[in-house]
């Protein structure tokens, strides 16, 4: 989140969780959080952090179906 802090020297807090385990469709599994003075930095700070979390960090997903399993590439 450095990278992020240097984009937006106004970013006063950051957190970002990526749930791990068996999620249902429609579960929340990834939460980013921002403070900032304003909020179209925060806006655009929460944007960047999560096109650059699904860059660089390595999630694998596996989908289940009825008739088996499906491993789904992080970078299609």
């Amino acid at each position: 989140m450095d990278q992020a802090v240097e984009r937006w020297p106004m970013l006063q807090k950051v957190a970002v969780v990526h749930r791990k385990g068996t999620l249902a469709l429609g579960d929340v599994a990834v939460v980013v959080a921002v403070a900032t003075p304003h909020r179209a930095e925060s806006f655009a700070a929460c944007q960047y952090i999560i096109d650059t979390l699904k860059q660089v960090v390595t999630i694998w997903k596996r989908e289940e179906y009825e008739d088996g399993t499906e491993w789904v590439a992080a970078h299609p």
